[in-house]
């Protein structure tokens, strides 16, 4: 989900801060872009299909060139909600949403995720309905959402043009994070790893998470969230985090919560700590 949207349920789901990196072959002669492109199941050739990933990561991610590997870096900065290792959304129960009304765009625009390009979405379409355990309606009488590029489901529609809308507008706060990760005395002080710590992860196929609380003190610093909202937010997550300690029963999972949790009581005591 974008962060902001994070924000909001702050009281709902223990949430973390998650890095994605995704790489784009620079040119359309390689090897690799072949095999990009064959992967991603693109409706369109292979330079208008690189053409077209550019644009539609450019909205959610920062974009740097990385000549050495003949490769585009895009960096994804989301939050993602905890599902205490159950593989399952943590918002579901006896299999109906408990969010429903205030679920975020990542969830709106299933499946036809705002996260993929027109080119690619009739492949993905494919593969979600396929998945088992899903209980898709792919049948001649369910109603077309998609034909080819252009989505013809309404509400879908509307609801990535507001997923795009939301990522704009974090970017501010994305693009500061971003910043204080150039370096490692400055990464270090804000609880960030730096972008090349990131790139490596990346590189050796692990994706990189923190506790959201890390992206929560930026956007104060920021002026994006008030002292009040920061402290309120802290609050929620230290009930839901202790919560999940009380059910984890001991073991590696208590002692990251534990450290999770000492993030949290830390900052609210600092706000006690401050003059009104």
């Amino acid at each position: 989900m974008e962060l902001s949207e994070a924000t909001g349920l702050a009281g709902t789901f223990v949430t973390s801060l998650l890095f994605r990196i995704h790489s784009l072959p620079l040119g359309d002669r390689s090897e690799w872009a072949g095999r990009w492109w064959r992967d991603r199941g693109s409706r369109i050739p292979l330079r208008p299909a690189l053409d077209e990933a550019e644009r539609h990561l450019r909205q959610f991610a920062s974009r740097r060139i990385d000549k050495s590997r003949d490769r585009q870096i895009f960096l994804d900065i989301s939050a993602i909600a905890d599902d205490e290792g159950q593989g399952r959304c943590p918002a579901l129960a006896d299999a109906l949403c408990t969010i429903y009304e205030a679920r975020p765009q990542t969830c709106r625009t299933v499946p036809l995720h705002y996260s993929r390009a027109p080119s690619t979405l009739e492949n993905y379409l494919d593969r979600f309905t396929a998945t088992p355990d899903y209980r898709c309606d792919s049948s001649l009488a369910a109603p077309a959402i998609l034909d080819g590029n252009k989505v013809l489901d309404r509400e879908i529609a509307e609801e990535r043009a507001k997923a795009v809308a939301l990522a704009k507008a974090d970017r501010r706060w994305k693009e500061r994070l971003i910043a204080l990760m150039a370096g490692p005395a400055e990464a270090a002080a804000a609880g960030l790893p730096t972008y090349d710590a990131v790139l490596s992860s990346s590189d050796n196929g692990f994706a990189t998470m923190l506790p959201m609380i890390v992206a929560w003190r930026v956007a104060a610093k920021e002026g994006l969230l008030s002292g009040e909202t920061l402290q309120d937010i802290c609050r929620k997550q230290a009930v839901l985090i202790r919560a999940r300690i009380a059910r984890s029963g001991g073991g590696e999972a208590s002692k990251e919560l534990l450290d999770m949790l000492a993030l949290y009581e830390r900052e609210l005591s600092r706000g006690e700590l401050e003059p009104n």
